[in-house]
């Protein structure tokens, strides 16, 4: 449901940091609910000290006309006043890949107080690859033997010279191949995995062979933006799916590998659960217990915050957090 526009503006908020004896009041500006929970999971552990307080924009009322616009372009609108008391969080979308090419990329990667995701959005980061296993296993209690990091390399690879073209020509303003249609690459709802990856293979191809054939005299181009994508923003074949639309990898997985897996280990541990050697009572009680977590597996992968153990993008944002508060940082490294 879309909000009304609230809260302080980040004048008032620093005015109300003093007004109030609280320097450590924040005011968070995040695109949508899911971020606001996101953002709450890394912020609140790296400046523990902070009164975080979390604020989303869907709607915006000027007089009598209710107005739409995206969260990220009215956090992106309040960027000249951001300050230590008032910050914006936003997905980076293809802003990060073209830092000096697009105005949001620019307005970005040059304000301290936007704090960015670096991979296209925060659901790129719930689905990395080195995450799954565990979040599977986490889920279902039985051990995962399917190899989601192989699967992911695969889909890298496959998507891969597509990305590196949409960057390409959605740099030059050219909607040939914009972010929003990754959906019908990436999104089908087949249980097969391999079915599903040679469905991506196929419509990858399709379209890069089309891209190679509408704008064949701009492969060298396109190719010094493949290599300034791998020794700038460190994207390959292997990393291509952090870089994808979010929401489009996103559904992929719940509709194809994790979304079979899971419904196959689930029924596993329920078998188990049945054949167990307790009395009827003890049965009942674990199967009721085990029900309770039989929840959505997309409610659950947007919780999926695993990823801060090993992503050098998280360590990038944690760099971030440190120019905003240069004494936290310091405090953190003797904690």
């Amino acid at each position: 449901m879309a909000t009304l526009i609230s809260a302080y503006t980040p004048d008032e908020s620093k005015r109300a940091s003093v007004l109030t004896g609280n320097p450590n009041r924040v005011m968070v500006e995040v695109e949508d609910n899911i971020d606001r929970e996101f953002w709450r999971d890394l912020l609140k552990p790296l400046c523990p000290e902070k009164d975080l307080h979390f604020n989303c924009f869907q709607t915006i009322v000027k007089g009598k006309e209710i107005v739409e616009v995206t969260g990220k372009a009215r956090i992106i609108g309040l960027s000249s006043s951001l300050n230590e008391n008032h910050i914006g969080c936003v997905d980076s979308d293809y802003d990060w890949l073209l830092s000096e090419q697009t105005q949001d990329g620019k307005t970005i990667s040059s304000n301290k107080y936007l704090l960015q995701t670096y991979a296209y959005s925060i659901e790129n980061l719930m689905c990395q690859a080195d995450t799954l296993a565990d979040f599977c296993s986490d889920n279902t209690e039985e051990t995962v033997e399917f190899d989601f990091s192989g699967y992911m390399t695969r889909l890298s690879k496959m998507i891969y010279p597509l990305l590196v073209w949409s960057a390409y020509l959605y740099g030059k303003g050219n909607a040939a191949f914009p972010p929003t249609a990754w959906r019908k690459v990436l999104v089908n709802a087949e249980k097969d995995v391999e079915l599903s990856l040679a469905i991506v293979k196929s419509r990858v191809q399709t379209i890069t062979e089309e891209l190679d054939d509408n704008y064949g005299t701009e492969v060298a181009d396109r190719d010094k933006m493949k290599l300034l994508l791998k020794d700038e923003k460190e994207v390959t074949e292997y990393n291509a799916y952090l870089y994808v639309r979010g929401h489009d990898l996103f559904d992929h997985l719940v509709n194809t590998a994790i979304g079979s897996i899971i419904a196959g280990l689930r029924s596993k541990h329920y078998s188990r659960l049945r054949d167990a050697n307790m009395d009827d009572t003890e049965r009942r009680t674990a199967l009721m217990e085990y029900q309770e977590k039989d929840t959505s597996i997309r409610e659950l992968l947007h919780k999926n915050f695993r990823y801060k153990n090993t992503s050098p993008l998280y360590e990038r944002i944690k760099h971030d957090v440190s120019l905003i508060w240069p004494m936290l940082a310091d405090e953190q490294q003797y904690r």
